[in-house]
């Protein structure tokens, strides 16, 4: 009969391997990846079940508990207020498919990100190869619409639901984790490595003409940048900086066009807004985070969506400046907090909030400042559209964080 510390052992394999081949997938098959994660979060709860007290102990223990309670609470919103004739059924499957996406996250994350010497080399090994496959994959991909089919908007094969910007937070997601994965685990050609991947997910991210990961990307790896320069002579550090400062010419060059016409359109959309006219992109957006946040001021723990609507319909009535608002009711309200009040309620805010100071605790405990990039990420993309929303920007955030504790847990007994 199988011991308890093979069986662990075992589960431990499989649930890495599954994580590992969900974000294989991802790029060509989200449904795939998400079976992949579904079953990896099995594995792993079988895992936690045979030793509690193991796991329970994790130093992830915190955020998988946080992201669990948010994610389980998400799913009871979703079967307390979907009824078979709602006309957003569409809308409330998607909060579904988030809900799940969390709760098998959740529990693959304390497993997978238990170090165990026997299996560090070939977990690192993994984590490198395996990064700089997918954000090769997703570089290419999106730079073969663009600049190949002449696509508008590179959307790579998120050909519904959410489509470019889902692309853009992907690429940058990945990109991060690539990144991170080579600043840890790589040391001869590192930082020629990082310029690479950098430089060349701006480009793919850039192909998406999303003005949010077009806008973030940049900062997040201006900082790895300067935190990887840092301990380089001051000769060194100005020839990386020149050579950084040339490249982001180079690459401002090449995506000259659709930098410039995200730009015309944020300004033309500003001004239109400036102008009570919120039936654009900017003012859409403007007239939601108002709107969601009028109809939602006072629920505590949920609300249907077909309430919530009713309550922005009527706001829209006795104020036709916010009509923009109008065209998103059946899917979610681009803004995290916004669109969590006007769903889950306060409730639903607090968990977020304790989710996001669970990640950046164990951070702090980690001390492992780069990965702080991905913590803005999230809120840098939560401002202007919703994390917990379908099913291929879940995955891609939270498939990167379960790797990422991973990376770190192994890191750490280097």
């Amino acid at each position: 009969m199988m011991s308890k510390k093979v069986a662990d052992n075992v589960f431990y394999t499989i649930t890495t391997g599954l994580c590992f081949l969900a974000l294989l997938l991802l790029p060509f098959q989200q449904d795939f990846a998400m079976k992949s994660l579904r079953i990896a979060g099995e594995v792993a709860l079988l895992a936690i079940l045979i030793s509690p007290r193991k796991y329970l102990k994790s130093d992830t223990i915190y955020i998988a508990i946080s992201l669990l309670v948010l994610s389980v609470l998400y799913f009871a919103w979703f079967r307390i207020y979907k009824t078979p004739d709602s006309e957003y059924v569409g809308a409330y499957m998607n909060y579904r498919d988030w809900s799940l996406v969390g709760i098998f996250s959740a529990f693959t994350i304390p497993v997978i990100s238990t170090a165990r010497e026997q299996f560090k080399k070939l977990t690192n090994y993994a984590h490198l190869a395996i990064s700089l496959l997918v954000i090769a994959v997703y570089i290419v991909y999106s730079c073969y619409q663009y600049f190949i089919l002449h696509d508008t908007r590179a959307i790579l094969s998120l050909t519904y639901g959410p489509g470019a910007p889902a692309a853009a937070y992907t690429i940058t997601f990945i990109s991060l984790y690539s990144l991170i994965t080579v600043s840890t685990l790589v040391n001869k050609y590192r930082l020629p490595l990082l310029i690479l991947i950098g430089f060349a997910s701006f480009i793919a991210i850039s192909a998406t003409a999303t003005r949010a990961g077009m806008i973030t990307y940049p900062i997040l790896f201006a900082f790895i940048f300067w935190k990887e320069v840092q301990g380089y002579s001051s000769k060194q550090k100005k020839m990386c900086i020149y050579a950084f400062l040339a490249l982001a010419v180079v690459s401002a060059s090449v995506l000259h066009k659709p930098i410039v016409k995200r730009v015309n359109d944020l300004t033309a959309d500003i001004i239109k807004y400036n102008a009570n006219n919120s039936e654009t992109s900017v003012g859409a957006r403007f007239a939601m985070y108002k709107t969601g946040f009028e109809s939602s001021y006072n629920n505590v723990i949920g609300q249907p969506l077909e309430e919530r609507n009713e309550k922005i319909k009527s706001i829209i009535a006795n104020n036709k400046d916010l009509s923009g608002a109008r065209h998103y009711l059946n899917v979610h309200l681009h803004n995290q907090l916004i669109d969590t009040l006007s769903t889950t309620g306060w409730l639903g805010v607090t968990l977020n909030i304790l989710f996001l100071l669970a990640v950046i605790i164990y951070i702090h405990k980690k001390h492992f400042p780069l990965m702080y990039t991905y913590v803005v990420a999230m809120m840098m993309f939560s401002l202007s559209d919703t994390l917990t929303y379908s099913t291929p920007i879940p995955l891609a955030w939270l498939l990167t964080l379960v790797l990422m504790c991973s990376l770190m847990n192994n890191k750490s007994q280097n």
